[in-house]
């Protein structure tokens, strides 16, 4: 697979990401959770899991970038690395804040000065800030950037197999890390499910799934083989929705020690479905539906945006806040500022890019008649949950 190329399949994942965020807080909004149909939707439609697809799917396509500019130019060059990153996050999102500031200096939502700093400044997964509606969806992007500081830092100087052992170890101790964070550090209980620390397992799963087939070739082709059988989809699905519905019923303590660690396992095994599947599945054909893929290129956007427009009623902005205009209103907006603010960005980014987002090993592709991949990848990284 050639540099500057993506696979259709991954904007499809990135769509059902960003759709369960949507669909999630579309719940929150507009019905009372006390109804029997409504919780037992919020198991389906989970913002959580949808953060999680993020995560992983960030962890594999930035190793990706950065494992393939090694290769070519044996090094990490570090300055073209973060002026892309900065192009892809920045504007879009402080533009979403200079909103939020105004909407807050006329009085429609409740936002302090320190929140919308701990938001700009990327640190709302620890800061004391850190509390309501408006810019509460920021703590996974503040996770992504504190990632985007360490990994590319770790993958210059170690092996890329250490650095794959690092992340299975991490992935074996994220639980006892969220329960020991949890039982040693009362202040911090409430938050510990959206603290760097406790989800980075998430992030280095797909940093995993990126390193394996240069690092550990026989380990990714029976990664590949797994992804092939049969039942890989159904039981990642099953585990992505019941892990949700045990969340809703025990919260944290389905949550922290087990549920986590489930819906990250299950998201990477529909990435690595995703990306190696060279015979069209169900799954891999639905991943191309056109409402997906369109849904996965405006994620970024979308997932800034729905936030304004999904508020809990009794706090909900005028004219939009809980109305089935809501929803629409969103889309429009999302798509509005992925036109005007990252598109322009991103073609001057994509200039900057000689190097392809996608790791070697990825091997799907789609339905007879279609490209296998899009060029001029213009989202290295899905940028969190958004």
């Amino acid at each position: 697979m050639s540099a500057g190329q993506r696979l259709a399949t991954l904007d499809g994942l990135r769509g059902i990401a960003v759709l369960l965020v949507v669909g999630d807080h579309a719940l929150g909004a507009f019905t009372d959770e006390g109804h029997l149909v409504p919780r037992a939707l919020s198991a389906v439609t989970s913002g959580a899991v949808g953060v999680t697809l993020f995560f992983v799917l960030s962890g594999y396509l930035i190793t990706g970038i950065l494992t393939r500019e090694r290769a070519r130019s044996g090094r990490v060059r570090f300055g073209a690395f973060y002026m892309r990153r900065t192009l892809r996050i920045l504007p879009a999102f402080y533009v979403f804040l200079t909103v939020v500031a105004l909407l807050a200096m006329a009085g429609l939502v409740d936002v302090t000065a320190a929140q919308l700093l701990s938001a700009g400044l990327f640190v709302w997964d620890y800061s004391p800030a850190a509390d309501g509606w408006w810019l509460g969806h920021t703590w996974s992007l503040a996770i992504e950037e504190q990632f985007y500081l360490l990994w590319p830092l770790a993958l210059a100087f170690l092996r890329p197999q250490r650095a794959c052992w690092i992340a299975v170890a991490y992935l074996v101790v994220a639980p006892a890390i969220r329960l020991g964070n949890y039982v040693l550090v009362e202040s911090s209980r409430d938050d510990v499910w959206m603290m760097f620390h406790a989800r980075a397992d998430a992030l280095l799963l797909g940093c995993l799934l990126a390193l394996l087939p240069t690092a550990y070739p026989r380990a990714w082709e029976r990664v590949r083989r797994a992804a092939g059988a049969r039942l890989t989809v159904p039981l990642a699905l099953v585990a992505l929705v019941g892990s949700s519905a045990l969340t809703k019923a025990f919260g944290g303590y389905w949550e922290l020690p087990f549920g986590l660690t489930v819906i990250t396992l299950a998201g990477g095994a529909l990435l690595a479905v995703a990306v190696t599947r060279e015979v069209p599945t169900v799954f891999t054909r639905v991943l191309r539906w056109r409402v997906l893929t369109a849904a996965g290129l405006i994620s970024y956007s979308l997932y800034l945006w729905q936030q304004v427009f999904l508020a809990p009623e009794g706090i909900a902005l005028p004219v939009v806040g809980t109305t089935p205009l809501a929803i629409p209103a969103a889309f429009a907006v999302a798509t509005l500022s992925y036109l005007f603010v990252e598109k322009p960005f991103l073609r001057l980014k994509d200039r900057l890019s000689r190097t392809s987002a996608i790791p070697p090993g990825a091997t799907a592709v789609p339905a007879a008649g279609e490209p296998a991949t899009r060029p001029a990848s213009t989202d290295e990284s899905p940028s969190a949950v958004r």
